[in-house]
């Protein structure tokens, strides 16, 4: 009897485990993207591109998330001053729809799939499903808008980000022949994340000669990174806090923002920095107690840095949605 005590616990905790889904963002994100070229001879870098969540709007009576597309030079501070509204994202029985602005037109579309199938902008007049997460393995995965292309769940695993195990949905892709482009490649998606090398819209995008590669990913709980030199806002973050010994709450805030750290003692000192998306510190101060309050009511609504730096260097850094 004892020797089934420790498996029954280990199939509780499997079980458990199997139970945790990780939404995708609904108030305040960034997808950081490097555009690439390679014509067979040479490759180099295009450009730089940006999509960030911020706000919210109702369209035809139900609530989405806006995103804002940013095109760039640089690798690091995001240009809001050029950023556009690029659509809206909301998340249903694990499906994530986006609602593209209906106002776009063409470069400021990117390249994606149906832009280049028809020879007239289509009419943006409903939202199209960008993941679907309750896919299970053997589903297929319709996208209409690409003239009824299609994906295939191979496989779902799971992927290590940040200490926690996050779904990872492997598919391939087949694809109408009668059309100029389609779903054609196999890769991934992950929870809360959507596709970890090529960005959030990896499946709607056909390049000649290009290919898209994802820098890196924040939200107010996770960092996830490709390469070591991705800032969200040109600081590094060199080590973080026990994510449990730190508490920011609420998030998004339009009044008081609560810092609580749980395991504090008295020889603990730190600095607090708030930074706008253009990288402009608005707020500084220091902190040496457990529980820390900020005003943040005469912020101007928008996407926010907040970086935790302790005396000894080990450094917090999360957004924070002012509305």
């Amino acid at each position: 009897m004892k020797k089934l005590i420790p498996i029954l616990f280990l199939l509780f905790s499997l079980n458990s485990f199997s139970q945790i889904y990780f939404s995708f963002p609904d108030s305040s994100a960034v997808w950081r993207i490097r555009t690439d070229v390679d014509d067979g001879w040479t490759s180099s870098i295009v450009g730089y591109t940006d999509y960030f969540l911020n706000g919210d709007t109702t369209i035809n009576s139900i609530l989405y998330t806006k995103m804002y597309k940013s095109f760039h030079g640089g690798a690091y501070n995001i240009d809001t001053a050029n950023a556009f509204y690029f659509g809206a994202l909301r998340e249903s029985n694990k499906r994530v729809l986006f609602f593209p602005d209906t106002n776009m037109q063409g470069p400021y579309l990117g390249n994606f799939c149906y832009n280049w199938i028809y020879p007239n902008t289509p009419n943006y007049s409903e939202e199209l499903l960008l993941y679907d997460f309750n896919a299970g393995v053997g589903d297929t995965v319709q996208y209409f808008h690409l003239d009824s292309s299609y994906i295939i769940i191979n496989s779902i695993d799971s992927v290590l980000i940040q200490g926690q195990y996050r779904k990872r949905y492997n598919y391939s892709g087949l694809y109408n022949s009668g059309v100029a482009c389609g779903i054609y490649s196999s890769f991934n998606y992950v929870e809360g994340i959507g596709n970890i090398y090529e960005g959030p819209f990896n499946l709607w995008t056909y390049y000649f000669e290009n290919s898209d590669f994802l820098r890196c990913f924040e939200d107010e709980n996770v960092l996830y990174t490709n390469v070591g030199d991705c800032s969200l806002f040109g600081v590094g973050i060199e080590e973080q806090f026990n994510e449990n010994n730190l508490k920011m709450y609420p998030n998004p805030v339009s009044s008081n923002l609560t810092i609580e750290l749980i395991d504090f003692n008295k020889s603990f000192k730190a600095q607090i920095y708030l930074t706008d998306i253009t990288g402009k510190e608005v707020y500084a101060t220091s902190i040496n107690q457990s529980i820390n309050t900020i005003d943040v009511s005469s912020f101007k609504s928008g996407l926010y840095l907040l970086k935790i730096v302790s005396d000894n260097g080990e450094v917090k850094s999360s957004l924070v949605s002012i509305q």
